[in-house]
């Protein structure tokens, strides 16, 4: 796949003129661009790159502006990652300009400030919201390409003598806005975050690396899916009267979430998304392996998620039949491959979870009750047994994720040897 440029930021949160030392202007732009969506979704704010007030900016916007144009034609948003460090934000840009529109909105933190470039932003969501997670993720910014000479594989937040406003490529490849349903709201910053929102998000998601997917496992997991669940088990965890088929409803989405990124996305990232076509004018649209139709659309021009049913298809398809394609991308994942065609099909088969899909997504949660939805918390987050999610990454992932489960370092000749040593010390 070809490579995908962003833009990256920091910000001083100590800047911000409130008391309360968590809210940085990063949460204030969050609060004002979700108001400004809920009266108009078409409604933006812009996001100011400040320099001193003593320099002048020598930054070329249509250079920035050639990337987003480059991003536009490949079918992809181009984002605006920020951070204090504590925090990343990633933000849709929608337009970059050197001076502000007349009747743009922005935060009132920038009345006085000298601004070199303004990001006009679309959506705006909470990656990360620890100093340990937001690091982590920072490995996944590359500063490596034709427009600087310094060549850096993973920034950090000791990282320096890079200029910002920074370009850099997400190796992770995650398409927030693009790839999001919007059959439950028009944009990602209406949905509720429960790391925005709740206090005890830190714990929820410690107990889910304790209980649920290993830290190492889950940090592979698509955002939207962390969202999902980390939404799901917040309910479960502070609340007395849980929404039991809301809950189930948020397990399914991230197991829809999740093989799209592991089929879908991994077609794509493998480089062979022109080999497959897109019935974009159905509802939902359909993946097919030949271009049948003139209307077709190739897989590459296709940024939505597939509805779980049409994914399963597709992989039993393309697995009996031999695709070339299909073949060739999933050569080192066959066992992946195999479980999805035949056990996670079976499970989805069996326990009803596409018509209870469909069900809670069409405010039928009267035809679910609340010990089936239990069930299928079970069945994909795993209690008493591993769930349907991680078998999944564990065997896409097979050798990465192998020592998880299985002891590897052990060696029990040295550990008989290191024994028997100790009953002659005890004999002498």
């Amino acid at each position: 796949m070809e490579a995908i440029y962003h833009f990256y930021l920091t910000f001083n949160p100590t800047l911000n003129e409130h008391s309360e030392t968590n809210y940085t202007q990063a949460h204030e732009f969050y609060d004002q661009l979700k108001a400004i969506k809920a009266k108009d979704a078409s409604g933006t704010l812009f996001w100011g790159k400040m320099i001193n007030k003593d320099r002048t900016s020598t930054l070329d916007v249509n250079a920035f502006n050639n990337i987003l144009s480059q991003n536009s034609a490949a079918h992809f948003s181009t984002h605006l990652f920020i951070t204090d460090f504590g925090h990343l934000w990633a933000g849709k840009i929608k337009s970059m300009v050197k001076t502000l529109p007349k009747d743009a909105h922005t935060l009132s933190f920038y009345q006085g400030k000298n601004v070199e470039v303004w990001f006009e932003i679309d959506d705006f969501i909470l990656l990360e919201h620890s100093h340990h997670e937001t690091a982590k993720k920072l490995l996944d910014f590359h500063h490596n390409h034709a427009y600087s000479e310094i060549k850096i594989n993973g920034l950090s937040p000791f990282t320096t003598s890079i200029r910002y406003p920074c370009i850099i490529e997400d190796k992770n490849m995650q398409q927030y806005f693009d790839e999001y349903d919007q059959s439950e709201c028009s944009h990602l910053i209406l949905k509720d975050n429960p790391a925005i929102t709740k206090n005890n998000a830190k714990e929820v998601l410690r107990n889910i690396y304790l209980y649920a997917f290993p830290e190492e496992l889950y940090a592979k997991f698509p955002q939207a899916a962390k969202l999902e669940i980390e939404t799901a088990e917040m309910d479960m965890m502070e609340q007395k009267h849980h929404n039991i088929q809301k809950i189930a409803s948020c397990y399914l989405r991230a197991l829809e979430v999740i093989l799209n990124d592991l089929v879908i996305h991994h077609i794509k990232r493998k480089g062979l998304a022109e080999e497959f076509f897109v019935d974009a004018t159905s509802a939902p649209a359909k993946l097919y392996f030949n271009q049948t139709k003139d209307y077709f659309i190739s897989l590459k021009e296709y940024n939505k998620n597939f509805s779980l049913n049409n994914i399963l298809h597709f992989v039993d398809w393309g697995d009996s039949h031999s695709h070339a394609g299909f073949k060739k991308a999933f050569s080192e994942q066959k066992e992946f491959i195999r479980f999805v065609s035949k056990e996670l099909t079976d499970v989805v088969k069996n326990n009803y979870l596409i018509e209870i899909r469909n069900a809670l997504a069409h405010g039928e949660s009267e035809k679910v009750s609340m010990k089936d939805a239990m069930s299928v918390r079970n069945i994909l987050l795993g209690s008493g047994g591993m769930g349907i999610i991680a078998k999944c990454y564990l065997l896409f992932y097979k050798e990465k994720f192998k020592h998880l489960y299985h002891v590897c370092d052990f060696d029990p000749a040295n550990a008989n040897n290191n024994e028997k040593k100790a009953r002659l010390k005890l004999v002498a």
